[in-house]
């Protein structure tokens, strides 16, 4: 009797773990709802969605880096690089905009695969490759952009604000990007592999994955969706500004998918609903702060105490053991 009791204690501490967020995400509504009904109003839902929509793309990117045990520091600057190529070749130099944003996506490809490169090839610590291409990429934003604000023109703007049946195409685009990233994870022979490489990658060797080449591709589409998430972000606010686009994404999206049930030490984590619960969550509370007109400097402490709170949550799910049975 006493080790079905023990047993029946861990189920229910690992449903209260796997479905706290849930719980948070309902209570953050509650009280912003109360303490300012403009919260759960049709416009500020629009607006948050439309806000969201950056970090949730880049988190995608993220969840697939700490799948496989390993960490990307550089997304946010590989976002702003994107976002500042975009507006500096069609401002600048009369480029059309979808060229002008292939050319800024395969920017953000091109530092994922510089990570890459040195991660895979070289074998130098990912957090140290990627903290590198962090400070490397916030001067080449300023050093792209000559340190202005630059404003995005009339046809950039009507492309990022375009609605579809009343909701914004951006919107419609991180969702789709997300749902088909899901299924791609969960269904087909590269979710598997990448799973399985984040779980062991000894043993991952040994059934025929070839680990190297899986870790290179995984950050080479980080910096793709980086770079996608950088030119929404610019798209959204309607301007480059070098000091703003892309500042602190790295540790919001970090956040965003280990909130969502992706672990720090890889092999477990889901990006349906996973990783768009802790987006929802994290720019909630953002959202909610701005709604309220809280003291600007509050931020950073709120910021620091969700990133803890996603530490503690990974940690108490290894400590009792949950895998991917959410």
């Amino acid at each position: 009797m006493k080790n079905n009791g023990t047993g029946d204690e861990k189920r229910i501490l690992k449903f209260v773990v796997n479905y706290a967020q849930y719980g948070l995400i309902g209570a953050v509504i509650i009280v912003y709802s109360i303490l300012s009904p403009v919260f759960i109003s049709l416009s500020n839902i629009r607006e948050l969605l439309a806000i969201s929509s950056p970090l949730l793309v880049c988190s995608v990117g993220m969840t697939f880096v700490l799948l496989i045990a390993e960490i990307d520091l550089s997304v946010g600057s590989i976002a702003g690089v994107s976002g500042a190529l975009w507006v500096v070749c069609v401002v600048n130099y009369g480029m059309s905009v979808a060229a002008s944003a292939v050319i800024g996506i395969l920017g953000g490809m091109a530092m994922g695969a510089a990570n890459a490169f040195f991660i895979v090839k070289l074998k130098i610590n990912s957090f140290l490759v990627t903290l590198g291409a962090q400070v490397f990429g916030r001067g080449l934003i300023f050093f792209i952009a000559s340190g202005e604000q630059i404003l995005t023109t009339d046809e950039m703007k009507r492309l990022a604000y375009q609605d579809v049946f009343g909701i914004s195409i951006l919107v419609l685009l991180s969702i789709g990007i997300t749902i088909v990233m899901a299924l791609v994870y969960k269904y087909t022979s590269f979710g598997r592999r990448l799973q399985a490489v984040g779980c062991d990658r000894a043993a991952a060797a040994k059934i025929g994955v070839d680990v190297n080449r899986m870790r290179f591709s995984v950050f080479v589409l980080a910096g793709f969706f980086a770079g996608i998430a950088g030119l929404m972000q610019v798209g959204n606010i309607g301007m480059l500004n070098p000091v703003y686009v892309g500042n602190n994404m790295e540790f919001l999206a970090i956040t965003a998918a280990v909130l969502g049930g992706t672990s720090l030490f890889g092999g477990t984590g889901t990006i349906v609903p996973g990783t768009l619960v802790g987006v929802i969550f994290t720019m909630s509370i953002e959202n909610g702060l701005g709604i309220l007109g809280a003291n600007p400097y509050i931020y950073p402490v709120v910021r620091g105490s969700v990133i803890y709170l996603a530490m503690f949550t990974d940690s108490l799910k290894r400590s009792i053991g949950i895998g991917m049975d959410k």
